[in-house]
């Protein structure tokens, strides 16, 4: 996967910039090697933090919805078995989408430093 990312920095810096020497290559190619698994790791990071912030405010949010239906808001009720379920259901979708575009952000993070 690395070297496919590698090699995909590579021929896209090629074909922006033309031809290039082989030690500026060998530089991209070393750099990327360097870059990529640090901002893979980075984007990782930043899915994980919304992640559990979201699922923090699942939590906050259904214990609002059952305090207010204990003190009296009894229509609320229904909320406190819905609240929970559509924010895990959000939350989960939410963390699949950015685990599946965390490795494209990390290349495109590269390549610009590249």
């Amino acid at each position: 996967m690395l070297g496919m990312a590698v090699c995909f920095l590579l021929t896209t810096a090629h074909g922006e910039e033309g031809a290039k020497s082989f030690t500026e290559a060998s530089k991209d190619a070393v750099k990327a090697t360097v870059n990529y698994p640090a901002n893979l790791v980075k984007e990782s990071v930043n899915t994980v933090g919304t992640t559990v912030k979201n699922t923090t405010d699942v939590a906050v949010d259904t214990v609002k919805v059952t305090g207010e239906t204990m003190t009296g808001d009894v229509e609320k009720a229904p909320e406190i078995i819905k609240t929970p379920v559509v924010g895990t259901a959000e939350t989960a979708k939410d963390a699949v989408v950015d685990t599946v575009e965390t490795p494209v952000k990390a290349a495109e993070m590269t390549k610009e430093q590249m």
